[in-house]
């Protein structure tokens, strides 16, 4: 049986494929990491988005003394670059799964974000979906994924 575990975040993506026990009594279930799969994404900071501060500008005045216009309207752009980062993981792990032909797997992703990517992800990547965790294990070692999946 095919199994996928995915933990993602808004920078991570982490997919680990279950691995039977072989005919080796040695040999255990366990996971295997594709790194071809698995990797980070650079997500935006807001210094490297916008190009200055708010428009704060001096109007003219006494020497040492400042004075100035408002910093403007909030235009949601930290929300935008958070919607843009989860559409990028969402799409790595519609093709994760498209690539396994949509195997039983589960999602690990930090509480907030969880229920935004699974809306983000298509009918059938849902369908396949046996559980969530509302947790960050992108950086959880392997031999703690496997204790906890396994």
């Amino acid at each position: 049986m095919k199994k996928i575990i995915i933990a993602a975040n808004l920078g991570n993506l982490r997919v680990l494929k279950y691995r039977e026990a072989g005919e080796d009594p040695i040999e255990q279930e366990h996971l295997i990491e594709e790194a071809g799969e698995s990797g980070k994404v650079h997500v935006k900071s807001m210094q490297e988005t916008v190009t200055d501060q708010a428009g704060r500008f001096a109007r003219g005045g006494a020497v040492g003394f400042e004075t100035g216009m408002s910093h403007g309207e909030e235009h949601h752009l930290q929300d935008e670059i958070e919607r843009n980062a989860l559409r990028q993981i969402a799409a790595r792990v519609e093709y994760a799964l498209a690539a396994e032909g949509h195997p039983p797997w589960i999602l690990a992703a930090p509480k907030p974000i969880l229920s935004r990517l699974k809306g983000l992800l298509s009918q059938d990547s849902r369908n396949s979906l046996s559980s969530s965790v509302g947790a960050d294990l992108t950086r959880s070692p392997l031999v703690e994924m496997e204790k906890r999946f396994l």
